[in-house]
């Protein structure tokens, strides 16, 4: 919450009082330039925040000296031949039947010298089927029958393949419903109303719900997740998009609020031996500090705001804390590449922790008033910045849920939230199906296919084995 300055309604009467002021007011300017010159290198805010020119600073590094592009020796990657298949169309061309040089005949090559394939897109349409359900009567008794649509036919006017495309459009490619509305017809000449796609999008969400249960399912019971949150809107209601993925799942939920409550529902009864990555935000201090791990990218975010603010005072200090952050991912990154030994790696991470440690002692009694509780803090964390020297699986930032979360950002833009609780339940499940099937490997529109069909013809519910296997698998 934004602390609120008022301007006193007496003017100061004495020196003392004047220079109270005086201090105040340097305070308040110093905390306006600080929040001036924040960017996405030293705060939270995305790097699209920072606008034309408004760049932070590249952190100086070292010029390797070699040019930009493929370096000399690079192996070239070029388009493979077609094999030649079903859809492959060959249209030969031989030269001229007399010799340009000489008159003579010329006998053309069994192979050719060079092929040139072109691609090209089909003409699209679509293809209808009419069930026609007739009446019979019986030449007896006069008795009149019915017949019914089989079972494994839709009862709705949407097949299977333009279920999924509808869904896919959403999910996968942040189309808004008018957009679908409006690519249906100009690609397949396919005129559907906005309900009859919300519809389309219900329906498939429902269909969706075995598969989200199995996704939330194996992220809750894997050994190391990684969670955020960001704003959702529905109608003129602010809500909340939460994330959960593990290293084969990403499980999508929304919620009224960002509180503990929320992170519990997301997150169910985490097992002990889990380890949970996030940012700072208090909403996760209901786990154990033995069971979190903080995003070290945040916290290179936080320190870098004390190097580079207004006030001289912490600029020292600042500056050490982000050297020793950046040592920390140096150091990482070298043991991942296999340049340290194991223990040569833990042992330069255990002096970094004590330098660490120090510089925020340092800067809880020395720095400005605004950053001696942001020193003090991370000193109250400091058990759950370092988890990951227990367990190499676990990972220095959370980095994998931010880029989980950027397709959600991206439809949020452009299709201004829903308005409905279907609109809710379809985004939250759509996405993850989507996000799971980049995990896995797997194509999006195959599975959802596959789940679609099984609904519509009745036949067994297709769940990938990822999802089906051991808790601690993932």
């Amino acid at each position: 919450m934004t602390k609120k300055h008022t301007i006193p309604s007496v003017p100061p009467q004495t020196l003392e009082q004047a220079h109270e002021l005086i201090y105040k007011l340097l305070e308040r300017i110093a905390e306006l330039e600080d929040r001036l010159n924040q960017n996405s290198g030293n705060s939270s805010k995305p790097p699209s925040s920072n606008g034309p020119g408004g760049t932070p600073p590249a952190r100086p590094r070292q010029r390797s000296g070699k040019q930009r592009g493929a370096q000399p020796g690079h192996k070239g990657h070029r388009r493979e031949r077609h094999p030649l298949d079903e859809r492959v169309t060959l249209a030969p061309h031989y030269p001229s039947e007399t010799c340009i040089c000489c008159g003579g005949d010329m006998l053309a090559h069994a192979k050719p010298h060079r092929v040139h394939q072109v691609f090209d897109l089909p003409d699209v349409s679509y293809f209808m089927t009419e069930h026609q359900l007739f009446r019979a009567t019986c030449t007896r008794c006069i008795h009149t029958d019915e017949a019914s649509l089989p079972e494994t036919v839709s009862h709705t006017q949407m097949g299977t393949n333009l279920l999924s495309y509808i869904a896919l459009q959403s999910g996968q490619y942040h189309q808004s419903i008018s957009q679908i509305q409006s690519q249906l017809n100009q690609h397949f000449g396919l005129r559907f109303s906005r309900g009859a796609i919300s519809e389309a999008q219900g329906r498939v969400s429902a269909m969706l719900t075995p598969t989200h249960q199995a996704i939330k399912h194996q992220v809750q019971t894997a050994p190391n997740i990684h969670a955020d949150e960001t704003r959702h809107q529905r109608g003129g209601e602010r809500r909340w998009m939460w994330l959960a993925l593990s290293k084969v799942a990403v499980c999508f939920m929304t919620a009224f609020g960002r509180g503990q409550d929320a992170a519990r529902r997301l997150l169910g009864d985490v097992p002990e031996t889990s380890v949970l990555v996030t940012d700072q935000y208090a909403g996760y201090r209901f786990m154990d500090n033995g069971q979190r791990q903080l995003c070290w990218a945040h916290v290179a975010r936080n320190v870098a705001a004390i190097a580079d603010s207004s006030e001289r005072t912490n600029h020292p200090i600042g500056a050490r804390l982000v050297l020793l952050a950046d040592t920390v991912f140096r150091t990482r990154h070298r043991w991942e590449n296999g340049e340290l030994e194991h223990e040569q790696y833990l042992r330069r991470l255990r002096r970094c922790r004590q330098s660490w440690r120090v510089q925020l002692e340092r800067g809880m009694m020395l720095c400005s008033s605004r950053y001696r509780g942001r020193c003090r803090f991370l000193l109250q964390d400091d058990d759950m910045l370092w988890t990951f020297m227990a367990d190499d699986q676990v990972a220095l930032t959370n980095n994998e849920a931010e880029r989980a979360l950027r397709g959600y950002v991206l439809w949020r833009k452009g299709s201004y939230g829903v308005w409905s609780q279907r609109g809710e339940l379809f985004r939250q499940r759509i996405l993850s199906l989507v996000e799971t099937a980049k995990r896995l490997g797997r194509c999006p529109q195959e599975w959802l296919r596959a789940v679609i069909r099984a609904c519509i013809e009745k036949t067994d519910y297709p769940i990938p084995e990822e999802l089906c296997a051991s808790s601690h698998s993932g």
